[in-house]
């Protein structure tokens, strides 16, 4: 899940940080890790709260491990 996948579902970074209870400038970190992909963890946690609404795709942080890119 990216960033953009985020600011696309909630409108503005400031709900996304909302979401997740970080601060906006946290959410502006993430745009900053290769392909913009937030962390798995948070990326789970998002599909899980929005009942599949955002989509989990494991497959997207395999490509950063086996490229060495940290996910």
């Amino acid at each position: 899940m990216t960033t953009s996948d985020l600011e696309k579902y909630f409108g503005e970074p400031g709900k996304v940080a909302e979401f997740f209870g970080i601060s906006p400038e946290a959410f502006y970190l993430w745009r900053k890790r290769p392909g913009q992909l937030i962390p798995k963890g948070r990326a789970a946690e998002a599909a899980y709260r929005t009942k599949g609404e955002l989509k989990y795709d494991p497959t997207l942080y395999k490509k950063a491990i086996t490229t060495g890119e940290q996910p």
